[in-house]
């Protein structure tokens, strides 16, 4: 894993892969690592097995490991457009609460590249959230703000 130099806490990063790789023992997923090229990763529903590339930086390898996550959750056995979509915000809701990220766009904007920077994840993460939150997030939370 490469590591790139980040404003946010680098703790926060690691805690979340901590938490992704608990979270594929739990559903019973190993996770390889391989040279894919330029791929980033990739889900074997056969073999339950997520294979990352070693070339990754922290945050991507984050992205990268939640959104593999999605395409087990959902048994996809195939890429296409649908399945990458519904995987990204699989990754995006799993790893960002609603209020992580509006206090990371209080602190430093709506610039999803600034936002990514803070929040220790990847932009393409945090463009699924803001979809993940258009489509889905924003009904889930408004029927969870009167369970408090």
């Amino acid at each position: 894993i490469r590591r790139v130099r980040a404003n946010h806490d680098d703790q926060v990063t690691r805690s979340r892969l901590d938490e992704l790789y608990r979270h594929c023992a739990d559903l019973g997923i190993d996770v390889a690592w391989r040279d894919l090229g330029q791929r980033r990763g990739e889900y074997r529903d056969a073999e339950r097995l997520i294979v990352l590339n070693p070339a990754l930086t922290e945050p991507q390898v984050v992205a990268s490991l939640a959104h593999e996550l999605g395409h087990c959750r959902f048994r996809d056995t195939c890429s296409t457009p649908r399945n990458e979509r519904r995987a990204w915000q699989y990754a995006a809701a799993l790893l960002l609460t609603p209020h992580e990220y509006r206090r990371a766009e209080l602190l430093v904007g709506p610039h999803a590249g600034a936002m990514a920077v803070e929040l220790g994840v990847t932009v393409r993460l945090i463009e699924a959230w803001r979809d993940w939150w258009q489509t889905r997030g924003r009904h889930l939370h408004s029927t969870l703000d009167g369970v408090r």
